[in-house]
């Protein structure tokens, strides 16, 4: 028949769908945040970071590097604000003993008090 099948394992960010992704995250935040005094969650901080940073990326292959060093000058704000000071670290942690079994009788009885079940 002719047809190929492959697996694409490396996807290539485009400058457009990067764009594309900032420019409306940016008029979503602006409109959940018209006429109030609030501030972007950590959350959002490391989208805006991710995205600048792959577009910065994407700028750096084409040749543009006074544009990906200003991207990058962003995501490094992002990840400021984000609260981002390095990868989460692994930690020892506890956990409370479990608590002893309980044993439970869970078996239904008809209305007029039998064990037949239907």
């Amino acid at each position: 028949m002719g047809e190929t099948i492959g697996v694409r394992t490396h996807r290539v960010d485009s400058t457009a769908r990067l764009t594309v992704d900032l420019v409306t995250a940016r008029v979503l935040v602006w409109l959940a945040l018209v006429g109030r005094d609030a501030d972007l969650t950590p959350e959002s901080h490391l989208y805006f970071f991710d995205r600048y940073g792959r577009l910065a990326e994407c700028h750096r292959r084409l040749g543009h590097s006074d544009r990906a060093r200003r991207l990058d000058r962003k995501a490094a704000e992002h990840y400021r604000l984000a609260g981002g000071n390095g990868p989460p670290y692994a930690a020892a942690m506890a956990m409370p003993r479990p608590r002893q079994w309980v044993l439970v009788h869970a078996r239904s009885r008809s209305l007029d008090g039998s064990d037949r079940a239907a």
